[in-house]
């Protein structure tokens, strides 16, 4: 038996959209925190809080890291949240002369946060055109039906 609806093969379409579902993967979860780490050491770099070698080597990071997801799964069984484990993948990639600078001064909320922001922001994307369609034809129907009597219901 399924855990919730979303995993149910029978009910899952009920509760999804493809799209939606491709923005709200662990994939893409993973991808957004790593553009995070890596957008955070940019304008580090640009304030000079960390050193500007350390942001190529960081940003070359994120790109070239290939996540280990088994890893990241048992991290975050042991710790709750894949950050801990995101980051030691990715200061391992880095090098030990960038390693120290990756997350420097963040928290693991600020990542996840940041991350799932991007993600509704891009569901919105995919959202609001619909909800603007809905609208449409809402408003339409209640003008063309304003005078229509509707038996009072309790």
């Amino acid at each position: 038996m399924p855990f919730s609806p979303t995993d149910s093969t029978i009910y899952a379409p009920l509760f999804s959209d493809p799209s939606l579902a491709n923005i709200f993967s662990d994939q893409q979860f993973v991808r957004d925190m790593l553009t995070v780490e890596a957008t955070l050491a940019e304008v580090q770099g640009r304030l000079g809080v960390i050193p500007e070698a350390a942001v190529e080597k960081i940003v070359a990071g994120v790109s070239a890291l290939t996540v280990d997801f088994d890893a990241l799964r048992k991290g975050v069984e042991q710790a709750g949240v894949p950050i801990i484990e995101l980051v030691r993948q990715l200061r391992g990639q880095v090098g030990p002369d960038a390693a120290g600078y990756v997350h420097w001064g963040a928290t693991t909320q600020d990542i996840v946060d940041t991350a799932l922001v991007l993600q509704m922001r891009a569901a919105l994307e995919q959202i609001e055109p619909v909800l603007l369609a809905v609208i449409t034809n809402l408003a339409g129907l209640a003008e063309q039906h304003r005078t229509t009597l509707m038996a009072g219901r309790t």
